[in-house]
């Protein structure tokens, strides 16, 4: 398109997940033209379900889990630790988690879910365009005084703009061509990733609620760490949905590939363990996929604005890898705190770095930033005792089944070959400065 036909609004947004229809919800209703380029088919079309908490989007539109295609809340959480041909679990919950609004937590389908957020952005006001690809930004200026004017999408088209709001996930190729560009600091270490794979396994409403022993109206989201996940900086978890189970395992790359395993392989095996295999029983896979998360954390955060340009979500690393393992609310809040900040912008026609900085004091005054402060140690803890997920959870599922095991000798007899077996091969010293360091990521 020539420059002269090009588009003109105040902001485009790329990435049509929650941190970006955020962003663009925000800025809508602060009355900026506002334009949302997603590349699938249409917002949400990449991603299955998962675990959903909702401060934020209850805060955006009160009241929404009454409005939103919410599968089911979390009345329940469960921390498993598997071990081979063993299991232990520990079962918490509260009789207010099954009441509105619900503790905030929810399990969604998210192509449903996105869609949903999606027509809320263009009710306020914003332009989806679905099924388009930005290849690169647009850029004004030499490398000294170098500012983002838009977007060019694949094709030629371009759409100008006083601020681009970068939302589009952990694969971020434009996100890392722009850093390229504009000399961007980067985090005091290298992102890390890791990626997760995921089914949608249906079953009947009923078999769903007598299986996980739950009432029509609530849910529960399952954690596991042990078998099969050896050698590994990973899980597994399990949701329930209203007619279906969400099932999948995340691990760090790094470690996949020091393995010589590969996800789906993990996957199998993490679905044919004894204590996982009779929730699926009779279940009927419907859908299937792959996803990338940055698990780099505080350390791994770089610079998230420049002249016309803010960085949000998972693009901007903003997930948060404690056992809360919360992306799309930290996605949801970051891009908020952008639409704020660029309506703050347009409001003193300064869309520099400097009159973009709201979005990172926002930030920083908000509970994104706080939270992964907080959990500033977490990557390295993870990375640095891999027995957190494979050999203390079998010592301590064995020591429970072998204090528990019924024979015919005295009970001091079999507490004390527990306790041995236990005791075997267990690096106490490091054992005990595991641990130590675990109270950290809670």
């Amino acid at each position: 398109m020539d420059s002269d036909d090009a588009v003109k609004v105040d902001a485009v947004v790329v990435g049509g997940g929650p941190g970006g229809l955020a962003a663009a919800l925000s800025m809508a209703r602060a009355g900026l033209e506002t334009v949302l380029i997603e590349r699938g088919e249409y917002a949400g079309s990449k991603n299955v379900g998962g675990l959903f908490y909702g401060t934020v989007l209850n805060s955006l539109i009160p009241n929404a889990f009454e409005q939103a295609p919410i599968e089911r809340p979390v009345s329940r959480r469960s921390i498993a630790y598997l071990g081979p041909g063993t299991h232990m679990t520990v079962d918490f919950g509260a009789e207010a988690w099954s009441q509105p609004p619900y503790n905030n937590t929810y399990i969604v389908n998210r192509s449903q879910f996105d869609r949903w957020l999606a027509k809320q952005a263009e009710e306020a006001g914003a332009t989806l365009l679905e099924g388009m690809v930005v290849d690169d930004l647009l850029y004004e200026g030499n490398n000294g005084t170098r500012k983002v004017a838009g977007v060019c999408l694949r094709g030629g088209e371009v759409f100008h703009a006083d601020v681009v709001v970068l939302a589009e996930g952990a694969n971020c190729l434009v996100t890392e061509k722009a850093r390229k560009a504009l000399s961007l600091r980067s985090g005091r270490h290298e992102q890390d990733y890791a990626v997760g794979v995921k089914e949608i396994i249906g079953l009947p409403r009923a078999t769903i609620e007598e299986r996980f022993h739950l009432e029509p109206h609530e849910g529960i989201a399952l954690d596991f760490v042990g078998v099969p996940f050896e050698g590994l900086v990973g899980g597994g978890f399990i949701y329930t949905a209203k007619e279906a189970i969400h099932i999948g395992a995340v691990a760090k790359i790094e470690t996949i590939v020091k393995s010589g395993r590969n996800p789906n392989d993990i996957l199998d095996a993490f679905k044919r363990h004894p204590g996982i295999r009779s929730y699926l029983q009779g279940g009927e896979l419907l859908e299937y996929s792959a996803h990338m998360l940055p698990e780099g954390g505080y350390h791994a955060l770089g610079e998230l604005t420049a002249d016309g340009l803010m960085i949000v979500g998972d693009a901007a690393g903003l997930l948060n890898m404690s056992l809360y393992k919360e992306g799309t609310n930290h996605a949801m809040e970051s891009g908020r705190c952008a639409g704020e900040a660029a309506a703050e912008a347009k409001a003193a026609g300064d869309f520099s770095k400097a009159g973009l900085a709201g979005y990172e004091r926002r930030l920083q005054e908000g509970v994104v930033l706080s939270d992964l402060k907080k959990y500033t140690e977490v990557p390295d803890i993870l990375s640095g005792a891999p027995g957190l997920f494979s050999l203390y959870p079998e010592k301590v599922t064995k020591l429970l089944v072998d204090f528990f095991t019924v024979t015919p000798e005295p009970k001091s007899v079999i507490q004390k070959r527990a306790i041995r077996t236990f005791l075997d091969d267990l690096p106490k010293w490091r054992f005990l400065k595991d641990v130590f360091r675990a109270r950290k990521m809670l």
